[in-house]
């Protein structure tokens, strides 16, 4: 399994950039980047395996956000504070026709309707991010951020990526008359990508951008040697429209291992 964009290198040299070093640690699994909260030593979602447990209660990591559940964390004194989330990971191909069959029968059938709607001044395209010319992006998702209240990563975290590796972001756009009307920037790490972050105005809405964008996305990445995208947490309670959507397009969802704090012994 490749890191989760938390452990990748793209992630933690834009924490670097920012002033806030983490520790990387090497592991039997591999390194693993370790940060500073609250006074305690944090790993987010570092490789699963006991031996990788072993080593970070060896030093003395107090806090582990885990890829998935193993008893060798409470072997080595870890004990579960947070339940475990589940995510969403949509699988891809080459094949543009089998991801199409693996899609929902409504997820496609929207695909299908709001491509042979779409007008003709409206464009589909994607390149590398690039932090002089979209700033835009980042204005406008921080204030539908506000609007809808949630969190996301701030800009300064986007814009830290961009350098660290400036072809790791890619941004698809849907636009209208040559302006943009909704965005998807997604985050390359090994043969993942995750998606970081969106923005869609009322005119992409209309159009069905989430879904035009998503599809075009899903074409695009195989040929950069991407084999899945993490399309973030499933919240069925609060987000059920969202679950809903992240799923029909044909994604698995798969059960983190929640959050494990170590109480060391003087």
């Amino acid at each position: 399994m490749d890191h989760a964009l938390q452990q990748s290198d793209l992630f933690n040299g834009a924490l670097t950039r920012l002033g806030c070093a983490p520790k990387r640690v090497l592991l039997p699994s591999g390194p693993a980047y370790v940060l500073r909260r609250f006074g305690l030593s944090l790993a987010t979602r570092p490789q699963d395996c006991p031996a990788a447990y072993e080593a970070l209660a060896k030093n003395r990591i107090r806090l582990l956000n885990t890829e998935s559940e193993s008893p060798a964390l409470r072997a080595h004194g870890y004990r579960q504070i947070v339940q475990a989330p589940h995510i969403a990971e949509l699988a891809l191909s080459p094949n543009t026709a089998a991801m199409r069959a693996a899609m929902q029968p409504k997820w496609r059938r929207n695909l299908t309707r709001f491509g042979a709607d779409l007008p003709q001044n409206c464009t589909l395209t994607h390149r590398a991010f690039e932090p002089g010319k979209d700033v835009w992006l980042l204005k406008l998702e921080a204030v539908q951020a506000r609007t809808r209240r949630y969190r996301g990563y701030p800009a300064a975290l986007t814009l830290a990526m961009s350098e660290t590796s400036p072809t790791a972001l890619r941004l698809f756009t849907l636009s209208q008359a040559g302006t943009p009307c909704a965005a998807m920037l997604f985050a390359h790490h090994g043969n993942r990508a995750t998606y970081h972050i969106g923005w869609s105005g009322p005119a992409g809405r209309n159009l069905g951008a989430h879904w035009l964008l998503l599809w075009k996305a899903m074409q695009e990445l195989p040929a950069r040697r991407i084999t899945s995208i993490e399309l973030g947490l499933i919240d069925s309670e609060h987000g059920a429209p969202l679950a809903r959507f992240k799923l029909g397009s044909g994604a698995n969802t798969r059960r983190l291992g929640g959050t494990w704090a170590r109480v060391l012994r003087p």
